[in-house]
C-alpha cells in the first residue's frame, strides 16, 4: 500500500510541475484499440455486407457481460461486450408492412431448430404449394392441405408475439415480418454467448454508437437553430 500510495504522490507531481492534465494508462490505451479497429473495419469498401469481430473482446464474452443491439435505419446489429463493440454485422429487419418494433427487450426463449406459427406456406394435398408467403391468421388451409412454418434455426425469442432473431435470409435491406435475420455464422455465435435473459436493444441508431440520445441531442439543436433563424 506504501509503495502504490507513493507513486501516486509522485505522479500527481510530474503532473504539477509538468502541466499535464492526464497521464496515459493501460485501459486507456485499450479502450482506443478497441474503438480504432471497429472505425477501420467500417471505412473499407463493402463493410456493410461483412462481419467485423474483434476476437479479444469475444474470447472474454459472457452472458453476463453482453448485449446485442440492433439499428434498424443501418440494417446492422451489434455484439457489446463489456461496453466495447465485438461484433458488427448485417441484419435484415422487418419490411415496411411488419416493421420490428423498436423497444429495449430480453430474451424469452432459446431454440436451436424452430418453425414460425404465423408464417410459412400451405401446401395442398398432393404437396404443392398453393399460398407461398402464407400467414396463418389471413390464408385458410384447404382440406387436406397443411401450413409449414418457416424454418427459423437458432431462434432466440424477445416477445410472446412472435418477434425474435433467427437465422434468415438478408438482402441489404428491410425484408422480415418483424424478425431480425442473422447470417447463420453470426447466429451460432450469438447463440452460444447469449442466454435467456440477456438484453436487446432494438432502435434507429445502436446506443453505442450514438443513438438514441445522440440522435436526440442533435433533433433539440436542429429545432433551437430554426428557433433562432425565425
Amino acid at each position: 500500500m506504501r509503495v502504490s500510495f507513493s507513486c501516486g504522490l509522485f505522479c500527481a507531481a510530474v503532473v504539477a510541475l509538468t502541466g499535464c492534465t492526464t497521464l496515459e494508462n493501460p485501459r486507456g490505451r485499450l479502450i482506443s484499440r478497441h474503438r480504432g479497429q471497429h472505425d477501420t473495419f467500417r471505412t473499407q469498401d463493402g463493410w456493410r455486407k461483412l462481419v467485423y469481430r474483434n476476437n479479444d473482446l469475444l474470447s472474454k464474452a459472457t452472458a453476463e457481460n453482453s448485449a446485442v443491439e440492433i439499428a434498424t435505419h443501418e440494417q446492422r446489429g451489434l455484439l457489446v461486450v463489456d461496453g466495447h463493440v465485438a461484433m458488427d454485422f448485417p441484419v435484415a429487419t422487418g419490411k415496411a408492412s411488419h416493421p420490428t418494433p423498436q423497444g429495449a427487450y430480453k430474451i424469452i426463449e432459446k431454440k436451436k431448430d424452430h418453425q414460425s406459427n404465423l408464417y410459412g406456406r400451405i401446401v395442398s394435398g398432393e404437396g404443392q404449394t398453393v399460398v407461398s408467403d402464407a400467414d396463418t391468421r389471413a390464408d385458410a388451409v384447404p382440406q387436406g392441405g397443411r401450413f409449414v412454418g418457416a424454418s427459423m434455426p437458432y431462434w432466440m425469442r424477445l416477445t410472446q408475439t412472435g418477434i425474435g432473431m433467427h437465422v434468415g435470409y438478408i438482402p441489404g435491406r428491410p425484408a422480415s415480418h418483424g424478425c431480425i435475420r442473422l447470417k447463420k455464422d453470426v447466429a451460432v455465435e450469438l447463440f452460444g454467448i447469449l442466454k435467456l435473459g440477456s438484453p436487446v436493444t432494438v432502435d434507429a441508431v445502436a446506443p453505442s454508437l450514438g443513438g438514441p440520445a445522440e440522435a436526440e441531442k442533435a433533433a433539440t439543436g436542429e429545432t433551437a437553430a430554426r428557433r433562432a433563424s425565425g
